[in-house]
């Protein structure tokens, strides 16, 4: 049975659906952010988040190209991840992003396995964009395909070994100095032979400001708090009882970005760890993404 803080998970879902899909914007056309703080570079160079999902929107024509990497570790297991990914403007409202995950080293007990993990595509649709001189209010819609490219049957595994698919929603305000966000969705998986990996619930928020930077950078700080509620995996049929399970990381970052440039980096570590059966405990995580715009 789905724990309580899943339940807590859904409820707030639920209550942040009906700002997401129904807001609008005003009437009159607004002026544009002052182009200081949070604004004094372009919007792809805005502060975002780093372990979340969404908030790729870029202008039209506009391509960048990130590197973003990795690592859990746990008691004799840990995961590691290298994401290169290409992120098109297709127009204004609309963004397209490819990635090719590749793992160089995963670990479980005594099985080691490495390799291509799941490709996908993923676009995202700005559907509504609240501006002000001081502010700006945006929501979007994600969605993406992964296609089984990774494997299923190497210990661990690298991916789900079929299609799967994702669908979310993002919402964040951002001020000169302050920024927040929230962003909830679902990853749905496909079974290939009677095996099915867990459908996983994502819940995500975080919050940052900036501190003084050079003319042409932006420094900030951010912290996220990011959940994920899984299924339990079908193996053959047959429901495994040492998979699926909540947890949340807390992790704190620093963003630096220039008009070419964004670096983030930084370390989670699980505030919440409510696994079924017996599985390996997560103890920390370091994440990394190297942006460059063309």
């Amino acid at each position: 049975m789905p724990s309580a803080s899943f339940h807590r998970a859904l409820k707030l879902l639920l209550f942040l659906l009906p700002t997401l899909l129904f807001a609008k914007g005003g009437g009159e056309q607004p002026l544009p952010p002052l182009e200081t703080g949070n604004f004094s570079l372009p919007v792809s160079q805005e502060p975002g988040p780093l372990v979340s999902f969404g908030e790729n929107i870029v202008d039209k024509g506009e391509v960048q190209l990130f590197v973003m990497s990795d690592g859990f570790f746990g008691k004799n297991t840990y995961s590691t991840d290298i994401i290169p990914g290409l992120l098109w403007g297709v127009t204004e409202n609309l963004s397209f992003f490819f990635n090719v995950p590749v793992s160089p080293g995963n670990k479980s007990d005594h099985s080691k396995s490495s390799g291509l993990e799941d490709v996908f595509a993923q676009f995202e649709y700005l559907y509504y964009n609240k501006v002000g001189t001081a502010s700006t209010d945006q929501a979007t819609l994600v969605a993406n395909i992964s296609f089984p490219s990774g494997s299923s049957s190497k210990t661990p595994p690298t991916g789900f070994g079929s299609t799967s698919f994702f669908i979310g929603g993002t919402y964040n305000h951002t001020g000169i100095n302050w920024f927040f966000f929230t962003s909830p969705g679902g990853v749905l998986t496909t079974s290939n032979h009677k095996t099915k990996f867990g459908n996983q619930f994502l819940y995500q928020c975080g919050l940052g400001r900036n501190f003084p930077s050079p003319a042409g950078w932006i420094f900030a700080w951010m912290v996220e708090f990011d959940g994920t509620y899984a299924w339990k995996n079908k193996i053959h049929g047959m429901k495994d009882p040492n998979s699926g399970g909540n947890i949340i990381y807390v992790t704190p970052s620093l963003w630096i970005s220039s008009k070419r440039l964004i670096l983030q980096f930084g370390a989670g570590y699980p505030v919440v760890q409510h696994l079924f059966g017996n599985q390996p405990r997560q103890f920390i995580s370091f994440d990394f993404n190297l942006g460059i715009t063309l």
